[in-house]
């Protein structure tokens, strides 16, 4: 997903959780990995979107 917003972030994530089984601490951690890792590649996104403005 390229030029993602921060609402398009929090409903992927969201969807992300709620397909995620909570009671297997390994599936949700790597689940949470995942999760951060777009998180702070839509912040670069969003920072790079605004230096350039």
């Amino acid at each position: 997903m390229t030029n993602m917003t921060m609402n398009d972030f929090i409903n992927w994530a969201q969807a992300e959780m709620d397909r995620c089984n909570i009671h297997n601490e390994i599936e949700t951690s790597k689940k949470m990995v995942e999760i951060m890792k777009k998180f702070f590649a839509v912040g670069r996104e969003d920072s790079i979107a605004t230096d350039k403005n």
